[in-house]
């Protein structure tokens, strides 16, 4: 009876060791997988601030596959808080149609505007969240950067990021321009680089 009893014991002790072994295995796994999830999105270019009316607009935007927003980084303050695009509807036309400003609030609207930034590098990250701070599900989102050049010429950038697939470092960037013949103020924007971020 006791030797049957210390055996059921050793048993026991073994079952629950395994047990732990493989909680801590799955443990091990998932901070893995937490480690390998994309943390943030950052956006990087160059500008230059050009002398010619109807020009010097940027929006830097995410849309999921869809083609809805999902968030809005930065918009120049002329075409968004100023309501621009009713003056001159052919500024940042394609943030326009995507973000629907008209539905949206002057507050709302003024959360994403910037004054007409000055020359140099700027900077822009998304930390994979959508407009209400939530984290966005995985899935296919494009990263847009679109520049007003000279009134109806517009150039835009797009990345796309897999949140599953797309992993750290640089992310393939193409480019279209509403123009490809004109070259008034194609200096604007320069060396643009979107890159994925694991921390």
């Amino acid at each position: 009876m006791l030797l049957s009893v210390q055996t059921t014991d050793k048993v026991d002790g073994q079952t629950e060791h395994n047990r732990d072994a493989e909680e801590e295995t799955e443990m091990a796994l998932e901070n893995d997988k937490k480690q390998d999830v994309i943390k943030k999105i950052k956006v990087s270019l160059e500008y230059k601030r050009m002398s010619t009316m109807a020009s010097n607009q940027i929006a830097v935007w995410v849309e999921n596959e869809n083609g809805k927003v999902i968030k809005t980084l930065m918009v120049t303050d002329f075409t968004a808080a100023n309501r621009g695009y009713r003056e001159r509807d052919m500024a940042l036309s394609g943030w326009v149609k995507s973000a629907q400003p008209e539905n949206m609030t002057d507050d709302e609207l003024d959360a994403i505007s910037s004054a007409t930034p000055a020359e140099g590098e700027l900077s822009y990250t998304w930390d994979m969240t959508d407009e209400s701070g939530e984290r966005v599900s995985d899935g296919v989102y494009q990263i847009k950067v679109e520049g007003t050049l000279f009134w109806e010429s517009n150039v835009l950038y797009t990345a796309e990021v897999d949140t599953q697939k797309t992993k750290e470092g640089k992310i393939t960037v193409k480019q279209k321009r509403s123009e490809p013949d004109n070259h008034e103020n194609e200096s604007m924007i320069q060396n643009i680089k979107i890159t994925a971020k694991m921390e």
